[in-house]
């Protein structure tokens, strides 16, 4: 535990381990090694002479199986230096934080969108196709529809969605919005 306590790997690589585990994971390899060499380990005669050869033994076997998982962690989650990527190789930027508000809004936003073009559906069936995959692929497109739909259709949708957006912006109260906002 002490090699794993030393190591910059972090201890979640054997989270789920408790130290009883990790030597109950060494005895068990021992007890295969007699039976299935292939996969256990097995005992060399010297190491079963003494009860303190035995135990340097387990001792070795943790060991290994403790760099073998930390080699492995390292091997699936490389340690990358933050700064910045523009001026310094192989390092990364640190993430922006998470703006829930910001979120709550666009969600807020979506869902009154997307409620007035219903009304619009009512009025225009043929839109609804193209509202109802904009909707669907809201947080994910950059776009409101692709090819597989009338230029036309999606024109029109876009132009109901700008309108929208514009009327949103009285009702707020907020000045020069053209209503793009969204769309960009």
């Amino acid at each position: 535990m002490r090699r794993l306590l030393d190591s910059p790997v972090p201890p979640r690589c054997v989270a789920r381990k408790s130290p009883d585990d990790i030597v109950h994971d060494a005895l068990e390899k021992i007890l295969l090694g007699e039976s299935q060499p292939g996969r256990g380990r097995k005992l060399k005669a010297k190491h079963r002479e003494s009860m303190d050869a035995f135990v340097q033994s387990v001792r070795a076997i943790i060991n290994s199986n403790l760099s073998n998982t930390i080699r492995s962690f390292e091997a699936r989650c490389p340690h990358v230096s933050l700064g910045d990527t523009d001026t310094e190789a192989g390092t990364a930027k640190m993430p922006e934080p998470l703006n829930f508000a910001g979120q709550m809004e666009r969600h807020d936003l979506q869902r009154e969108l997307f409620s007035r073009l219903e009304l619009v559906v009512q009025k225009e069936p043929a839109l609804a196709p193209v509202i109802r995959h904009w909707q669907e692929n809201f947080h994910v497109a950059d776009r409101i529809a692709g090819p597989e739909f009338d230029i036309n259709l999606v024109y029109r949708v876009r132009q109901h969605a700008q309108r929208i957006c514009r009327d949103l912006a009285r009702e707020i109260g907020t000045s020069e919005v053209t209503g793009m906002e969204m769309l960009l």
